[in-house]
């Protein structure tokens, strides 16, 4: 496990090895992202109770299915969620000054650990003492992160999207107090129109001012597979791109960074490499995700 992401702005005429931070998930962890979670059938309505403005899950549904892929979760004193820990810290503490509380979890093409890398840090910012995390699902078109964090809701942003109902309608309670999500909903017959539409922008501009206690995080599609994934940027306040090792060329990455606008990206994580995690020297081997 190395280090999370320096600004790739500040990187100047690095190698894309040298800009990115490093994140060690197996080889399967993507692969196995659409069949997580697949089998579960989804509760009805019914036996969801409303509190708060927000869905509260049946007890003990939701911590029975988290997957063990969020890290953090489940191994929160590991070098992995310390890694996440240290991305967290570039967010509330960002070196140029800038508040950055809403933030875009993007990269190049699929399979790269996007989902994976959202979920974690979402995950972590709640896990802080003063933090508060709101995750949404922007990937309407292949949504996965409800899975991971044990999530069977039926609604979600594209309902919300395609409604008059207020946002708190759509948000669902996770085992952490301090972390709520909003699931991505039904896949629509036009996700780019929905999330590039004006009821989109408003309700990030909402969020930011509503809650303003907490971090937001979009999980958002390939940026070189969807047309929205360029809007959303324009309405957060940093992205991140997320690279997986030995999969995507160095040609696709810098096209990916191009459209974004360097100046736009905090920084990269560079995902699925595998090397001896010299810093935390007291592990006497590299810490490996459960599978």
């Amino acid at each position: 496990m190395g280090k999370i992401a320096d600004a790739l702005d500040k990187a100047g005429k690095a190698s894309v090895t040298e800009k990115t931070g490093v994140i060690n998930s197996s080889p399967e962890d993507e692969r196995s992202e659409a069949r997580e979670g697949a089998a579960s059938p989804a509760p009805q309505g019914t036996d969801h109770q409303r509190r708060g403005g927000c869905v509260s899950l049946p007890a003990g549904q939701t911590q029975n299915s988290v997957s063990p892929r969020l890290v953090v979760y489940h191994h929160p004193g590991s070098p992995a969620a310390e890694n996440f820990k240290v991305l967290r810290s570039h967010l509330l503490y960002p070196r140029d000054g800038q508040e950055k509380r809403v933030v875009l979890i993007t990269s190049a093409l699929e399979q790269e650990g996007k989902t994976f890398v959202a979920c974690n840090l979402a995950v972590s910012i709640a896990q802080g003492i003063d933090p508060y995390a709101l995750l949404i699902d922007a990937d309407t078109r292949n949504p996965h992160a409800h899975e991971m964090l044990g999530i069977q809701a039926q609604e979600g942003l594209s309902d919300y999207l395609q409604s008059g109902n207020s946002l708190a309608r759509f948000l669902v309670k996770t085992p952490l107090t301090k972390l709520t999500v909003l699931p991505a909903g039904p896949t629509p017959r036009n996700p780019a129109e929905l999330l590039t539409s004006s009821r989109m922008s408003s309700m990030l501009a909402e969020a930011r001012e509503r809650y303003s206690d907490r971090f937001i995080i979009l999980d958002s599609p390939p940026v070189n597979l969807a047309a929205e994934t360029l809007t959303l940027a324009k309405h957060v306040d940093t992205v991140i791109l997320v690279v997986r090792y030995g999969k995507s060329f160095q040609d696709v990455v810098e096209q990916a960074v191009e459209k974004i606008g360097r100046e736009r990206i905090l920084g990269v994580v560079f995902n699925g490499f595998e090397v001896t995690p010299r810093k935390y020297s007291y592990y006497k081997r590299c810490y490996r995700y459960p599978e």
